[in-house]
């Protein structure tokens, strides 16, 4: 059984989604047959409304949206996604032939960057970093493994992105401090040392 909706709506079982039964792969997106839900519960009426022509359980528009993969009747999920280790290698991008060890070594954003694009991609954070669950002082080491990976950026430091690349956060702010607020508004990206900043727009360096 496979569950197709936005994820967010997903794990609150809220809105629109459809369940799928069975799949017939052709091309680039097939054909998927199944039913609706709406707020968790199944909606036959829904599908009769909007697509009264279609009789067989086929799902509309079914390669559009997120799909999220919920079950796999008799198949134990833990073994179809597994959770790696450390010296386990990895099978595919940039870094494919080498140890997720070996990457957190040169690469530690890498391995972050897998965990935030792929809900199902698993690996032993705690074996990879070395940190043990157990000591007393654990939330406080995974927070500074953190921030150690995602060094703060401040604003002496020099923009490698965007039409300003090459000049300081600072500077930019002198000649166009508008573009600076709204990037601290939405970045998304960057670990940024929110107290400089706030130094810095406020005048009070």
């Amino acid at each position: 059984m496979y569950g197709c909706r936005n994820k967010e709506e997903f794990y609150t079982s809220k809105g629109k989604t459809f369940m799928v039964e069975r799949i017939e792969p052709r091309g680039k997106y097939g054909k998927a047959y199944g039913y609706c839900m709406w707020e968790g519960k199944r909606n036959d009426e829904y599908m009769k409304e909007t697509y009264p022509d279609i009789t067989d359980g086929e799902i509309p528009c079914c390669g559009c949206g997120d799909w999220v993969l919920v079950d796999v009747p008799g198949v134990d999920m833990n073994e179809v996604f597994p959770i790696h280790k450390p010296d386990d290698i990895i099978q595919f991008g940039q870094h494919k032939g080498e140890t997720y060890r070996e990457i957190y070594r040169k690469d530690p954003k890498y391995i972050y960057w897998l965990l935030e694009q792929d809900y199902y991609f698993n690996i032993d954070m705690d074996a990879l970093t070395g940190l043990d669950p157990k000591d007393p002082q654990y939330k406080e080491k995974v927070n500074k493994e953190v921030d150690r990976v995602f060094e703060f950026v401040k604003v002496d430091d020099i923009i490698d992105f965007g039409k300003y690349k090459g000049k300081t956060y600072r500077q930019v702010f002198k000649e166009d401090s508008q573009y600076i607020l709204w990037f601290v508004q939405n970045n998304n990206r960057l670990h940024l040392d929110l107290e400089s900043f706030t130094k810095m727009i406020l005048n009070k360096e």
